[in-house]
Protein backbone atom coordinates (compact mmCIF):
# COMPACT_ATOMS: atom_id res chain seq x y z
CA UNK A 1 0.00 0.00 0.00
CA UNK A 2 1.64 3.23 -1.17
CA UNK A 3 1.24 6.77 0.06
CA UNK A 4 -0.18 9.55 -2.02
CA UNK A 5 2.16 12.54 -1.86
CA UNK A 6 -0.88 14.83 -1.93
CA UNK A 7 -2.50 13.28 1.17
CA UNK A 8 -2.88 15.86 3.92
CA UNK A 9 -1.27 15.19 7.30
CA UNK A 10 -1.35 17.25 10.47
CA UNK A 11 2.00 18.45 11.77
CA UNK A 12 2.11 19.37 15.46
CA UNK A 13 5.20 21.04 16.91
CA UNK A 14 5.44 21.51 20.66
CA UNK A 15 8.60 22.80 22.32
CA UNK A 16 9.47 23.59 25.89
CA UNK A 17 8.58 27.18 26.70
CA UNK A 18 5.85 27.48 24.08
CA UNK A 19 2.43 28.46 25.39
CA UNK A 20 0.70 26.13 22.95
CA UNK A 21 1.74 23.81 20.15
CA UNK A 22 1.98 24.92 16.53
CA UNK A 23 -0.38 22.83 14.38
CA UNK A 24 -0.61 22.93 10.59
CA UNK A 25 -2.08 20.69 7.88
CA UNK A 26 0.35 20.00 5.04
CA UNK A 27 0.71 17.46 2.26
CA UNK A 28 3.01 14.46 2.58
CA UNK A 29 5.19 16.03 -0.14
CA UNK A 30 5.56 19.24 1.90
CA UNK A 31 6.36 17.18 4.99
CA UNK A 32 9.06 15.32 3.07
CA UNK A 33 10.58 18.62 1.90
CA UNK A 34 10.58 19.97 5.46
CA UNK A 35 12.25 16.82 6.77
CA UNK A 36 14.95 17.03 4.08
CA UNK A 37 15.61 20.67 4.99
CA UNK A 38 15.84 19.76 8.67
CA UNK A 39 18.32 16.98 7.84
CA UNK A 40 20.43 19.47 5.85
CA UNK A 41 20.27 22.00 8.68
CA UNK A 42 21.30 19.35 11.22
CA UNK A 43 24.23 18.30 9.01
CA UNK A 44 25.36 21.93 8.70
CA UNK A 45 25.09 22.40 12.46
CA UNK A 46 27.08 19.21 13.10
CA UNK A 47 29.84 20.39 10.76
CA UNK A 48 30.00 23.79 12.47
CA UNK A 49 29.94 22.25 15.95
CA UNK A 50 32.66 19.70 15.28
CA UNK A 51 35.20 20.38 18.00
CA UNK A 52 38.85 21.02 17.40
CA UNK A 53 40.37 17.56 17.12
CA UNK A 54 43.67 19.02 18.26
CA UNK A 55 42.08 19.80 21.65
CA UNK A 56 44.36 18.71 24.44
CA UNK A 57 42.78 17.32 27.54
CA UNK A 58 44.36 16.99 30.96
CA UNK A 59 45.03 13.46 32.15
CA UNK A 60 42.97 12.27 35.10
CA UNK A 61 46.06 12.62 37.30
CA UNK A 62 46.50 16.25 36.22
CA UNK A 63 42.82 17.12 36.53
CA UNK A 64 42.30 15.58 39.94
CA UNK A 65 45.73 16.21 41.48
CA UNK A 66 44.43 18.48 44.25
CA UNK A 67 40.96 16.95 44.56
CA UNK A 68 39.74 15.65 47.89
CA UNK A 69 39.02 11.97 48.40
CA UNK A 70 36.23 10.39 46.41
CA UNK A 71 34.35 9.78 49.65
CA UNK A 72 34.63 13.42 50.69
CA UNK A 73 33.51 14.68 47.28
CA UNK A 74 30.61 12.19 47.14
CA UNK A 75 29.49 13.28 50.59
CA UNK A 76 29.59 16.92 49.47
CA UNK A 77 27.49 16.13 46.36
CA UNK A 78 24.86 14.23 48.38
CA UNK A 79 24.70 16.85 51.13
CA UNK A 80 24.50 19.74 48.65
CA UNK A 81 21.82 18.05 46.56
CA UNK A 82 19.70 17.59 49.69
CA UNK A 83 20.24 21.19 50.83
CA UNK A 84 19.52 22.72 47.42
CA UNK A 85 16.59 20.50 46.48
CA UNK A 86 14.14 23.40 46.39
CA UNK A 87 16.46 25.87 44.65
CA UNK A 88 17.92 23.64 41.97
CA UNK A 89 21.53 22.69 41.54
CA UNK A 90 24.15 24.95 39.98
CA UNK A 91 26.92 24.26 37.49
CA UNK A 92 29.46 23.68 40.26
CA UNK A 93 27.41 20.78 41.57
CA UNK A 94 27.04 19.19 38.14
CA UNK A 95 30.78 19.61 37.48
CA UNK A 96 31.90 18.18 40.81
CA UNK A 97 29.34 15.36 40.60
CA UNK A 98 30.50 14.43 37.09
CA UNK A 99 34.13 14.57 38.23
CA UNK A 100 33.59 12.25 41.18
CA UNK A 101 31.71 9.78 38.97
CA UNK A 102 34.60 9.96 36.49
CA UNK A 103 37.08 9.23 39.27
CA UNK A 104 35.01 6.24 40.44
CA UNK A 105 34.82 4.88 36.89
CA UNK A 106 38.57 5.31 36.42
CA UNK A 107 39.14 2.79 39.21
CA UNK A 108 37.42 0.09 37.12
CA UNK A 109 38.93 -1.93 34.30
CA UNK A 110 39.00 0.48 31.35
CA UNK A 111 38.47 -2.38 28.89
CA UNK A 112 35.14 -3.25 30.50
CA UNK A 113 31.91 -1.30 30.17
CA UNK A 114 30.74 -0.88 33.75
CA UNK A 115 27.80 0.79 35.43
CA UNK A 116 30.24 3.32 36.91
CA UNK A 117 31.51 4.20 33.43
CA UNK A 118 27.94 4.57 32.15
CA UNK A 119 27.05 6.83 35.09
CA UNK A 120 30.19 8.91 34.50
CA UNK A 121 29.40 9.22 30.79
CA UNK A 122 25.81 10.29 31.52
CA UNK A 123 26.87 12.92 34.08
CA UNK A 124 29.55 14.21 31.70
CA UNK A 125 27.00 14.52 28.90
CA UNK A 126 24.70 16.51 31.19
CA UNK A 127 27.58 18.92 31.84
CA UNK A 128 28.27 19.20 28.09
CA UNK A 129 24.61 20.08 27.55
CA UNK A 130 24.55 22.50 30.47
CA UNK A 131 27.60 24.29 29.06
CA UNK A 132 26.27 24.00 25.50
CA UNK A 133 29.58 22.44 24.49
CA UNK A 134 29.79 20.46 21.25
CA UNK A 135 28.60 16.88 21.57
CA UNK A 136 31.66 15.75 19.58
CA UNK A 137 33.88 16.31 22.60
CA UNK A 138 35.04 13.41 24.72
CA UNK A 139 32.57 14.17 27.51
CA UNK A 140 34.64 12.78 30.38
CA UNK A 141 37.79 14.51 29.13
CA UNK A 142 35.74 17.71 29.02
CA UNK A 143 34.77 17.17 32.68
CA UNK A 144 38.45 16.77 33.59
CA UNK A 145 39.36 19.96 31.75
CA UNK A 146 36.56 21.94 33.35
CA UNK A 147 37.26 20.52 36.82
CA UNK A 148 40.96 21.41 36.58
CA UNK A 149 40.08 24.95 35.46
CA UNK A 150 37.44 25.31 38.16
CA UNK A 151 39.79 24.13 40.92
CA UNK A 152 42.57 26.43 39.70
CA UNK A 153 40.21 29.43 39.64
CA UNK A 154 39.07 29.04 43.25
CA UNK A 155 40.32 31.92 45.42
CA UNK A 156 40.12 29.59 48.42
CA UNK A 157 40.32 25.88 49.11
CA UNK A 158 37.05 24.77 47.46
CA UNK A 159 36.88 21.64 49.57
CA UNK A 160 37.16 23.34 52.93
CA UNK A 161 40.46 21.71 53.83
CA UNK A 162 42.63 23.57 56.28
CA UNK A 163 45.87 24.98 54.89
CA UNK A 164 47.87 23.93 57.91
Amino acid sequence: MGFNSHDVVTLKLDCAGWHHPYVVDITRMQLGEILLKLDDMAADTDEQATPDTAQTWPSPDEAYAAAPSITSESDWAIRTAAEWADEGLDREWYLRHAAVLDRIALRDDRDQRTAAAEDADAAATILLDLDQAPRGYDARAYVRQQYAQWAADQPYDPWGNSNS
